[in-house]
């Protein structure tokens, strides 16, 4: 027979649309994992013939090595969702040991029908298919007009946060499912978000990761993959199947150092963009097992400004909020009182409900008026109690269908003494009432989580995938505790049906009839179950397999996944769920073996530590390293001891500077007993380098940061790497060598990048400026910086906005642009800001040198007080990076308010830090100040002997930042004397040198068009 090749084909009741990927039963879309789609193509091509299963699985399976288990599941799940009979097919016929044979007829759709089931699906978010329990929803009227208001309300673009609550089984799911029914044909956008207990994990914002990829995928996800692309991608980053190897690159840097303030604005900014085409509703299901970060991304939504047609219907449990001490209640509390959410808390169903209830589903009011009574007396119209005692009772037998319909026939089934008392023992008694095979299945259904499919119970009971998909399937069919919630496929290519609980109270209730021993070595057999599924791709799950393996008492497992858990929650910017996993992975360390205790505590608390640095919780941070600290000394690991104090006397320097010496000499002693020449320079060498930044320059501190710099060149631990470039870059700016201190910030750059430290990166930027404006190099600082500062305000950085504002201010008043370059630094800085003294120095510094140069010397003097207060009075140090600047305009100071006797006092101040180090265009700034103060006392001699000291400098060395200045105050000089020819040379070279500043600026950078570069000013002008 020849094979049939069409795209969209026809046999039975089912349309098969091979070229979207979907198989309909009518306007029903039947949902199909990737391999069972692939089986059925392959059989539906050649139609009335054997296809062996040799050639199924090369044809399917072609790139893995699996099993015929894997094709025989696969064919199980096909038939599954054909309603195919193996024993009597009309599909799918097996021909034993060899393979399976297509037996219906197979011909070519229409394509209106397959247009018309595409159009079905795009007008619906959910499923079409509507089960016989939806026709049986009565009660919650009121409820659903609110609702109604509520989206009527959000269509108009008010923005409608509205709260769900009640006890655990009173109808807050099916209310949602009664109010998506009515909405599904309005066209809006739906976002379903479901938190989960036990196994849900409480990873930053999981429920809506997994909402949005579960919308990508479908058919009309297209659209939303753009918009998430263009809008956040710190949200598509956090969905890898989405991102081909082209992107993950560009997506790395696009991602580079984000935060978990940038995903919550993303998120919102996203929302709204989708919103401003179509409303969209938000549905977050059971907030009570929900991440913090979750509601943090709520509260920002219903807080932002502007219109926005969006409607969040968010449920919870209040009691299990007030046990657990969840934050949804207090967020839920203060969105209330400040009038951007309300709430509707969902009472019991009334008698006259639950008639209703019974009329519909027994499809006689006579009967139900008769059974009403005692139902509701039992039940109270607690909507779970009332559905699953029926359940039970029909189940029991005591209520009967037959032609006369419905009877109830034994009396004393349904008796007061007879009939449960609350919903948990209607519940036990349902399961009480299973066969043990049921039960056992059930029991480790429910260690596996809220969703469970056969392959991963299968292992934890034994017994092959198959047995178990069909006891779930007959549970399922049955109405027993489970419903079909659709296919799962590991990466290891095996598939299976998936099963969900009717109620969270059924999985609740089972979990609890485990046993302690029975309970443990199911997690533990789970955890292996998943770990061998997964393979390589096992860490895309660490906090599921974690939490198995933490029950099951694997522990070294546990913390393996515990810290790869950590790893995935610092990828999704959110720190305090990293350190909560951290955390829990310390709580496990008093049961490993005795000898493995100390190492494992150090090195946790120490990728803690890390974690809260990268956040910038350098106060958590701290606490952290000190306890390493102890604990190594404690247990002499005095390698590990010295390690922490250095990272210490690094992470003072943004806190209290005043330890970093101390702390960093005292690793120094420590080292002494340590056999590591790397190490123990690399710890020398930190001391050295921490002199040369707070005490200045020394030729011994130099040389042995330059010693241990070469010591630890071939050293791999990124930590290490990272002193190194430090160091290099510390050592190499003082000494003016500027372009060997730019190739040690290029690295380190790189480096913070690897690690993912936006301030790092910024600090690295900074300093990497200022050598390129003293080189001359203005536009590649300006571009730089400027790409930077889009990093960090994108990232919601406030400690490296910062720093970038006041490096670009620093480039503005170099270009004689004081106005612009005050008000970023005022706007810069803030309490907050200025805790951090490499920021407070620098910005001081900018705003003194702005204000003296506008001749307002008030703002000036105030700006030098408070840095003399913060070195004399707190003792906290001045970087030697910046301490010329301030020396510089402390002479400018004194100069401006005709203090000649104190100028000259802070020039020689000047001198003597600018003469001990090697940093020559300092100097040369020195003398051509010096050479100022001279010409204003009328000493010409003077004058010209620190202007010729100044010019020989700069003559010598590329110091274009410098030369300028120099080469204008030689001209004054020269027009002092009346010498104007010669006055008038010097100010051409002077005119020349600002030239080639402003040919590194872009063409169209506004910065060209400063007064500073007009080849009219006059130079001689401050």
């Amino acid at each position: 027979m020849e094979a049939v090749r069409r795209d969209a084909l026809a046999f039975g009741e089912f349309r098969l649309d091979r070229a979207n990927a979907l198989l309909w039963r009518g306007a029903e879309r039947i949902a199909l994992p990737p391999k069972p789609f692939e089986v059925l193509c392959c059989l539906v091509d050649r139609p009335g013939e054997l296809v062996t299963k040799d050639e199924l699985l090369d044809a399917v399976w072609s790139e893995l090595h699996v099993s015929e288990s894997s094709l025989a599941v696969a064919v199980n799940a096909l038939r599954a969702a054909l309603g195919d009979d193996r024993q009597s097919p009309n599909y799918i016929e097996t021909v034993p040991r060899r393979g399976y044979r297509f037996i219906a007829a197979v011909a070519t759709a229409e394509p209106p029908a397959i247009a018309r089931a595409a159009d079905v699906e795009g007008a619906s978010a959910t499923e079409q298919a509507i089960d016989r329990r939806r026709q049986w929803r009565v009660g919650r009227t009121g409820a659903l007009e609110m609702l109604d208001k509520a989206l009527q309300l959000a269509r108009a673009g008010q923005r409608q946060i509205v709260f769900i609550t009640g006890e655990a089984g009173i109808g807050k799911t099916t209310l949602l499912q009664m109010t998506l029914d009515r909405m599904n044909q309005q066209g809006l956008g739906v976002l379903h978000c479901g938190c989960n207990e036990l196994f849900g994990t409480h990873e930053a914002f999981l429920p809506l990761i997994g909402a949005l990829n579960e919308c990508c995928r479908r058919t009309d996800g297209a659209s939303l993959l753009a918009s998430i692309r263009e809008h956040a991608p710190t949200w598509l980053a956090q969905m890898p199947g989405f991102l081909g190897e082209a992107d993950r690159a560009a997506f790395q840097h696009e991602v580079f150092g984000a935060t978990r303030e940038r995903m919550l604005r993303e998120f919102a900014d996203l929302m709204e963009r989708l919103a401003a085409r179509r409303p969209w509703v938000i549905v977050l299901e059971d907030l009570h097992w929900s991440d913090f970060a979750t509601v943090d991304v709520l509260s920002r939504l219903a807080r932002r400004d502007g219109k926005a047609a969006i409607l969040v219907l968010a449920t919870y449990r209040p009691m299990e909020v007030a046990v657990g001490g969840h934050p949804v209640r207090a967020v839920h509390q203060d969105l209330r009182i400040h009038g951007y959410a309300t709430e509707l808390a969902l009472d019991r169903l009334t008698d006259i409900d639950v008639e209703r209830y019974l009329s519909l589903r027994f499809n006689s009011a006579d009967f139900a008026k008769k059974l009403v009574e005692r139902i509701f007396a039992r039940t109270g119209g607690q909507p779970l109690f009332v559905t699953s005692l029926i359940d039970h009772l029909v189940a029991q037998g005591a209520l009967v269908e037959s032609d006369a319909g419905w009877q109830l026939v034994r009396e004393d089934a349904a008796s007061q003494d007879s009939m449960p008392r609350d919903l948990e023992g209607m519940i036990r008694q349902q399961i009480d009432h299973l066969t043990a095979d049921e039960r056992s299945l059930l029991e480790v259904a429910s260690a596996a989580g809220a969703e469970v499919s056969a392959l991963h119970i299968a292992g934890a009971l034994d017994r092959s995938v198959l047995d178990v998909e069909q006891m779930c399937e007959d549970l399922a069919r049955t109405d027993r505790i489970l419903l079909v919630d659709g296919m799962t496929e590991w990466p290891s290519g095996d598939v299976s049906g998936r099963y969900a609980f009717q109620h969270a109270l059924y999985q609740e209730i089972l979990y609890q009839r485990l046993a302690p021993a029975r309970r443990a070595k199911t997690h533990a057999l789970l955890g292996a179950g998943l770990e061998q599924g997964y393979g390589l791709q096992a860490r895309e799950i660490a906090p599921v397999l974690a939490r198995h393996f933490e029950l099951g008492r694997d522990f070294p497992k546990a913390m393996h996944y515990l810290g790869a858990a950590a790893e995935g929650s610092a990828r999704r910017f959110s720190t305090r769920e990293a350190a909560s996993y951290l955390s829990r992975a310390l709580d496990l360390v008093p049961h490993l073996p005795p000898e493995f205790r100390v190492a494992a505590r150090l090195k946790l608390l120490l990728q803690r530590a890390w974690a809260w640095r990268a956040s910038g919780d350098f106060l958590n941070s701290l606490q952290d390293l000190n306890a390493v600290v102890a604990h190594a000394a404690e247990n002499g690991h005095e390698r590990e001891e010295v390690n922490a104090l250095v990272d210490l006397s690094r992470f003072c320097l943004y806190v209290d500077r005043r330890q970093s010496l101390p702390i960093a000499e005292q690793a120094l002693v420590k080292s002494r007993a340590i056999d590591d020449a790397a190490f123990s320079a690399l710890v020398q060498g930190n001391v050295a380098n921490l002199k040369l930044m707070l005490c200045g320059w020394d030729r011994e501190n130099a040389s042995l940061s330059e010693q241990a710099s070469a010591l630890i060149t071939g050293e791999q631990d990124l930590s290490m790497r990272l002193r190194r470039c430090s160091m290099e870059m510390v050592l190499e700016f003082l000494r003016a060598n500027y372009p060997a201190c730019c190739d040690a910030t290029t690295r380190g750059k790189d480096l913070a990048r690897a690690v993912g430290d936006v301030y790092l990166f910024v600090l690295y930027e900074a300093v990497e400026a200022f050598a390129q404006i003293y080189l001359g190099e203005w536009g590649r600082a300006k571009r730089n910086v400027a790409s930077a500062l889009a990093i960090s305000e994108r990232n919601a950085n406030p400690q490296a906005v910062a720093l970038c504002q006041l490096t670009i201010g620093w480039l503005y008043s170099e270009a004689g642009e004081y106005g612009s370059a005050a008000r970023r630094a005022e706007d810069a800085l803030g309490g907050m800001i200025e805790a951090n003294p490499f920021t407070f120095f620098v910005g001081r510094n900018l705003l003194a040198r702005a204000y003296v140069r506008m001749g307002d010397l008030a703002r000036t003097r105030q700006h030098l007080d408070a840095m003399e207060r913060r070195m004399e009075v707190d003792r906290v140090p001045m970087e030697s990076l910046v301490i010329p600047h301030y020396l510089l305009t402390c002479c400018d100071y004194w100069i401006a308010i005709g203090d000649l006797d104190r100028a000259r006092s802070s020039a020689s101040q000047f001198l003597a830090v600018t003469s001990a180090a090697p940093d020559l265009p300092f100097l040369a700034l020195c003398h051509e100040v010096m050479a100022r103060i001279a010409i204003l006392q009328q000493d010409a001699q003077l004058a010209g002997e620190h202007l010729a000291a100044a010019v020989s400098i700069v003559r010598h060395a590329r110091l274009p930042h410098a030369a300028w200045q120099v080469y204008r105050t030689v001209a004054v000089l020269y027009g002092s004397l009346g010498h104007a020819q010669r006055a008038a040379k010097w100010r051409d070279r002077s005119r020349r040198v600002i030239a080639s500043l402003a040919e590194t600026l872009d063409p169209g950078d506004p910065l060209r068009s400063a007064t500073f570069f007009d080849a009219g000013w006059d130079t001689g002008a401050r």
